[in-house]
């Protein structure tokens, strides 16, 4: 008997999935997509601009760093245009030069004196969606600033660090040989969806805060 149906045929049990059945595995995969994309997409967001608010919170410390132990001026160079890629950079000032340069040039006699937003290749970017800006705040995140905006424009085109004209469409931090920021300022960058603001006070203190971007509500990061 059992030969008979083995030879005379295929069970039932022994079919492939029907259309239904493909249907509803597509549909179940389609729902959980739309659930993970989202989240997933969040959790990129977020990881771009955390990123970028730790990467130009060290480039502070780094500034403040070169300018004590070289015992020059040097500053954060952050450039916030719309027409190109935004980005920031450490200079340094080049007491042979009279100018500022990129820190990290190997050759600083070559003449890359900073004084437009040209790139010199020592700059990093910021990530996709992340831009200098702080949405509609307007209540300070700390003490050490007295308002809400980016640190004041870079100079650029003289042979003393603090002269000069304004570079358009910068933001700069600048420490003295002391170590200490020439004023009170600091940075803000956004996602659309939060703040970050990374501030410093004239003694050289440095805090980073972060706020929804529609409301105030910033917390210590």
């Amino acid at each position: 008997m059992n030969s008979k149906l083995s030879m005379g045929g295929r069970s039932k049990s022994d079919g492939g999935f029907s259309v239904i059945e493909l249907l509803v595995v597509i549909l179940i995969l389609g729902v959980v997509a739309a659930m993970a994309i989202p989240t997933w997409q969040r959790i990129q967001r977020n990881a771009r601009l955390n990123g970028d608010a730790h990467n130009l919170g060290e480039a502070l410390a780094i500034a403040k760093m070169r300018a004590g132990a070289a015992f020059t001026y040097s500053r954060v160079f952050l450039f916030t245009g719309t027409n190109t890629t935004q980005y920031f950079r450490v200079d340094t000032w080049n007491t042979t030069l009279n100018c500022w340069v990129p820190d990290g040039l190997p050759n600083v006699l070559n003449g890359n004196c900073i004084t437009t937003t040209a790139v010199s290749g020592y700059e990093t970017n910021l990530s996709t969606g992340v831009s200098a800006g702080f949405g509609s705040l307007s209540a300070v995140p700390s003490s050490f600033v007295t308002s809400v905006a980016q640190a004041g424009g870079c100079l650029g085109g003289a042979t003393t660090p603090l002269g000069g004209s304004q570079i358009a469409d910068t933001s700069c931090v600048v420490f003295n040989s002391r170590g200490f920021p020439t004023a009170s300022g600091g940075f803000y960058l956004t996602d659309g969806t939060r703040v970050y603001a990374i501030v410093s006070n004239t003694t050289g203190l440095m805090h980073s805060y972060v706020s929804d971007a529609s409301s105030v509500s910033w917390k210590a990061y």
